[in-house]
């Protein structure tokens, strides 16, 4: 979200941890987003973080995504103990051939991940839902070699 200071390190901590935890490319500012679209030639119609709307059950989206010490809850995996539980259990599995090689790994990466999202919602740095309504003006001039209006492209012989 625009709130992401990119001098802050703990800003910078929270971007990385979400990239590399979600295989995601370089995140940008919302702001950004939005002059890109612009550029594109679209009508931004409306944009807007979904994620800042009331939610009727008064959860927060990355809530889910925080430590807990309930051990009947998926949120315990986000603790310590449970990370490290989490990650021998799987290690073990890997190593009787009951889970495929690099489980562990890839359940080590996803974590971090959901914690830098979860950092991320509490700082307001990140939103997973942004809303972005736009269109193509209606006056486009179609791109140069396309179909005209209602008809089909045709290879000339």
């Amino acid at each position: 979200t625009d709130a992401y200071d990119k001098k802050d390190a703990s800003h910078k901590k929270i971007k990385k941890a979400i990239e590399e935890g979600d295989g995601l490319p370089d995140m940008c500012h919302t702001s950004a987003v939005d002059k890109a679209i612009k550029k594109a030639g679209f009508e931004l119609l409306e944009s807007r973080d979904v994620a800042l709307d009331e939610n009727p059950g008064g959860i927060t989206w990355y809530q889910p995504l925080t430590p807990s010490w309930n051990v009947l809850s998926q949120r315990f995996q986000f603790t310590g103990f449970g990370m490290w539980l989490t990650t021998n259990l799987l290690w073990v599995l890997e190593k009787c051939r009951l889970a495929p090689a690099g489980t562990s790994k890839v359940q080590t990466m996803l974590q971090q991940g959901g914690i830098g999202c979860a950092q991320g919602g509490i700082t307001g740095t990140f939103t997973p839902m942004y809303l972005i309504v736009a269109r193509k003006p209606f006056d486009a001039a179609p791109a140069k070699g396309s179909a005209k209006k209602g008809g089909r492209a045709r290879a000339s012989r």
